[in-house]
């Protein structure tokens, strides 16, 4: 402590009061810190006012004992009990399974409830966003301008969802018509969307679908039989009966898209005759796009559509863009270029044979070489990752593989973060390899025992890279592109079956070791697997997490699921899945939704979080927890003016003691965050300070925390470092000082409240006694 009592600046710790004579100092006693659990907390009980206004905060009481998850999760209709990842490798690995078997602790989280401390914010910051989302068929009309509308719909049930829907501008079909290759299925495909009015497209994704469905629908257009041609974005696991009743999604004489990414519905022939009834009730004509079908999902309205080939799509293009001066022998020059035929042979996809035209487009005509312009390309991140693992398989040492595999795949998915943990975690995937691929073989020498020069693959390293000769005081793992991230994910899951086999097990095992950062990033990673395949994943990995008893693992699933909310064609079966959760019996699933509100999934939705947490209070075995006071405060933080507020206000009168008490914890949370534009001042008080109105509100949250038995210490603690504000800032932030003098009177409300709150003020002002804002409460609660 300094010499003159004060607290150094930017460093506040709790306070350990210096008693009066007459008041003896009670202790606070603490968890030994192994065995602290720190989403858990003291039983708060019902909030009461202290007994004598003198008293210090009595000792926690000790937390209740852990109530086991429930037999069941909560989940709609009968559950099926998939071969979880857990029991699938574990007999390859000749391991227990780990989940639920490792720590049973979480991250770390300081109960002093100091002002700006926010671990998982830092992590965010180091860990960044990797994963790419991409909403496949809404990219691009979205692009185009202001010609999407997003419409919200409540279904039966009672969930909302959003569509969108886009229309396509004319200067858009006209360079459409003048672009666009037409293969071999676009005859038999443009007669049967004649006679049926719908056709099912079933192609692989990337192959061009989309366009083709929308050149489909030109063509109509063009012969007067639809107005409009455009497209509906639905959520995942929407069908056509819950918005074939909604004109506004379907308007007459309009040609739709519309992408049905499972394929489920189009194996059905009731739900593709719905389809063809609105569009004829709308006469228009519908497109369904879908995975390619087998043998029995075939039915009269699908047409197979197969990659078309690139150096035509090229040409095509080429020849729609480029000036009519062109020597059609230097365009075929072109077509025929070395360097441009290279990059169709490893570039199929049309979306990147239209990136390599448009740059030939405008390069060529101003002189520059095919090779040139290719070379200028940005590469293709997914080819990259592909060679990368290509690159990691041929090797004369037979322990030499697995290890660049795992090197690289660790290095990847967890670029930007620091080598010794990228290390840590390829060494775990490098024994899950190893086991599986030789299961009775022992490796020949030490682990990653070569240099990162000859392990890592060159054209993913970043130029900043230690690997490619430049020092960094940090050592972290550096890629050539964030995007490399999301394409070694994608390659590792979805071209290699070995590695496949042990990424959910490995991400679990991630999760629960190391630094904040690492363990949200492999959460994130586990989320982006989910678009892959969502059921999958969610049953072997998300939904154990989010059972398990360890708070870690909980965290894990809410992080994942806020991943997979991030791309708007899963938000409806996130929404689903913790509504299930919050509707079960299972204290852990209500745990676990809490902490996904806490994301930006349910900072997104106000209402719906606010309504959900409230039942997730009035559970009493979620007292020994904080999640719902951290996603209160996250909700608080998107929207100041929002709803917050008047439900914490509503809460304070609920019939539940519990939920009461979640209150003063949630109101702990939002006074200890900082404001970025003045960051030496809780938000809490600006945004009230703004809005005078809701001062009322802010005080009677305070009166619930400092007189709760529960968190009358940390609530009294906060109000300190409040009132300590205006002190170090001097004559400075005036209006916040009388602010600050305003609330902390309205709060202080009561005999017994403003008789201990002099206790304390007083003691505050011995050791500040040129205070002005601790004199001027004295003075008024004297007067009080």
């Amino acid at each position: 402590m300094a010499a003159d009592d004060r607290l150094p600046a930017g460093e506040p710790v709790p306070e350990t009061p210096v008693p009066e004579t007459s008041v003896p100092e009670t202790p606070v006693t603490e968890q030994p810190e192994a065995d602290r659990d720190d989403d858990v907390v003291a039983d708060p009980g019902p909030p009461a006012e202290p007994e004598s206004p003198a008293a210090a905060p009595g000792p926690p009481a000790a937390p209740p004992a852990a109530e086991g998850p429930a037999d069941r999760d909560g989940d709609t209709g009968n559950e099926r009990r998939p071969e979880t990842v857990q029991d699938s490798v574990h007999e390859r690995l000749g391991k227990n399974s780990p989940v639920g078997k490792d720590r049973q602790d979480t991250e770390t989280e300081s109960d002093a409830f100091l002002l700006g401390r926010a671990d998982e914010d830092i992590a965010r910051r180091l860990s960044g966003d990797r994963f790419a989302t991409r909403i496949g068929s809404i990219d691009g009309p979205v692009a185009m301008g202001t010609n999407a509308v997003a419409y919200q719909f409540t279904l039966p049930g009672g969930e909302q969802i959003t569509l969108a829907r886009y229309e396509l501008t004319a200067d858009f079909l006209i360079k459409l018509r003048r672009r666009y290759f037409r293969g071999p299925s676009f005859a038999p495909a443009l007669r049967t969307l004649r006679a049926q009015r719908v056709l099912v497209l079933r192609g692989p994704e990337g192959s061009g679908r989309t366009a083709a469905g929308h050149a489909l629908l030109e063509s109509l257009r063009q012969d007067g039989l639809i107005t409009k041609v455009g497209g509906l974005v639905m959520p995942d696991g929407v069908s056509v009966g819950d918005v074939t009743q909604k004109p506004e999604v379907f308007p007459a004489g309009w040609g739709m898209v519309l992408e049905l990414r499972d394929g489920t519905e189009l194996a059905m022939g009731a739900r593709v005759e719905a389809y063809r009834t609105m569009a004829a009730k709308a006469q228009g004509y519908v497109v369904l796009l879908g995975p390619p079908a087998g043998e029995e999902e075939t039915n009269q309205y699908e047409v197979p559509h197969d990659w078309p080939g690139p150096a035509e799509v090229l040409e095509s293009y080429l020849l729609a863009e480029l000036p009519d001066s062109f020597p059609d022998a230097q365009l075929r020059e072109l077509l025929d270029d070395e360097a441009v035929t290279g990059y169709l042979a490893n570039h199929r996809r049309p979306g990147q044979v239209v990136k390599l035209a448009v740059a030939l487009v405008d390069g060529v005509p101003r002189g520059r070489s095919p090779g040139a312009v290719v070379a200028s390309l940005e590469p293709d991140w997914r080819m990259v990752a592909r060679r990368a693992f290509e690159d990691a398989l041929p090797a004369t040492d037979p322990f030499g593989a697995p290890r660049r595999q795992a090197l690289r795949t660790a290095y990847a998915i967890f670029d930007g973060l620091e080598l010794v943990d990228v290390f840590s975690a390829a060494e775990e995937l490098l024994g899950m390899l190893r086991f599986v691929e030789a299961p009775d073989s022992s490796p020949a020498r030490p682990v990653f025992d070569d240099g990162l020069e000859k392990l890592l693959f060159p054209d993913m390293l970043g130029e900043d890279s230690a690997e490619n000769g430049k020092s960094s005081p940090t050592r972290r793992a550096m890629l050539r592109s964030p995007q490399l991230s999301d394409a070694f994910l994608d390659v590792a899951w979805n071209d290699y079956d070995t590695t496949r086999l042990v990424l959910l097990y490995w991400l679990d095992r991630v999760v629960v070791e190391g630094r904040v950062a690492i363990r949200l990033r492999a959460a994130q990673a586990a989320g982006k697997l989910a678009l892959y395949d969502f059921d999958k994943v969610m049953a072997d990995l998300i939904r154990p997490w989010a059972r398990d008893p360890s708070g870690v693992r909980r965290q894990a699933a809410a992080w994942a699921l806020e991943q997979v909310s991030r791309n708007e064609l899963f938000v409806g079966r996130v929404r689903r899945q913790v509504s299930d959760w919050v509707l079960s019996n299972d204290a852990a699933l209500h745990d676990t939704a809490a902490k996904v509100y806490a994301t930006t999934f349910g900072a997104a939705l106000p209402v719906i979080a606010m309504t959900h947490l409230r039942t997730i209070a009035t559970d009493p075995r979620q007292l020994p927890y904080r999640s719902v006071g951290r996603a209160v405060a996250n909700v608080y933080l998107t929207d100041p003016s929002g709803p917050v507020l008047d439900h914490l206000d509503a809460w304070l009168d609920d019939a539940a003691p519990e939920v009461r008490a979640h209150t003063t914890w949630a109101l702990l949370f939002l006074a200890r965050i900082l404001d970025n534009d003045r960051p030496t001042w809780p938000r809490l008080l600006l945004d009230v300070e703004a809005a005078p109105e809701r001062q009322p509100v802010l005080a009677r949250l305070w009166t619930a925390a400092l007189a709760a038995s529960a968190t009358a210490f940390p609530a009294w603690d906060l109000l300190r470092q409040w009132l300590e504000l205006p002190y170090g800032h001097g004559a400075n932030d005036g209006d916040l000082a009388k602010a600050l003098l305003r609330l902390t009177t309205a709060a202080l409300d009561g005999a017994a409240l403003r008789r201990r709150g002099l206790w304390h003020i007083r003691l505050w002002h011995r050791r500040r006694p040129d205070d002005r804002l601790l004199s001027d409460l004295i003075q008024r609660l004297t007067e009080g």
